[in-house]
């Protein structure tokens, strides 16, 4: 089978961390799509181009370079902002939105990425 996609790019590496959320999460990959305004059609994409990547298993064993999913806690020195929002546009662009972020500005550099993308 030919290449699927890159499995180290922007875009690619975060739908790495959200495939990690989904596994935690204990939902289906419909359910935790919907809850986060992700297509299934997306997540089911990324989900064949990493176990595509890794060989998931061979014989019903899992491969010796399997792609696993592992999430790394963030060190509990590192100050978090919290997001309220994130926003994945088609171009691979992720905008994070923290909590009272001024709404005309969001809006304007949106309009600026979707015209730029």
């Amino acid at each position: 089978m030919g290449r699927m996609g890159s499995t180290t790019s922007v875009r690619a590496r975060e739908m790495h961390r959200v495939l990690v959320r989904w596994q935690h999460s204990g939902l289906t990959l419909r359910e935790f799509g919907q809850q986060r305004g992700i297509p299934l059609s997306t997540l089911t994409w990324w989900r064949r181009v990493f176990r595509v990547a890794g060989e998931e298993e061979v014989n019903g064993e899992p491969a010796e370079n399997a792609v696993v999913f592992t999430e790394v806690p963030q060190p509990a020195n590192v100050p978090r902002t919290p997001s309220v929002l994130e926003i994945v546009l088609h171009s691979g662009h992720v905008v994070r939105v923290p909590a009272g972020a001024d709404t005309d500005t969001l809006q304007r550099v949106l309009q600026a990425l979707q015209t730029t993308c």
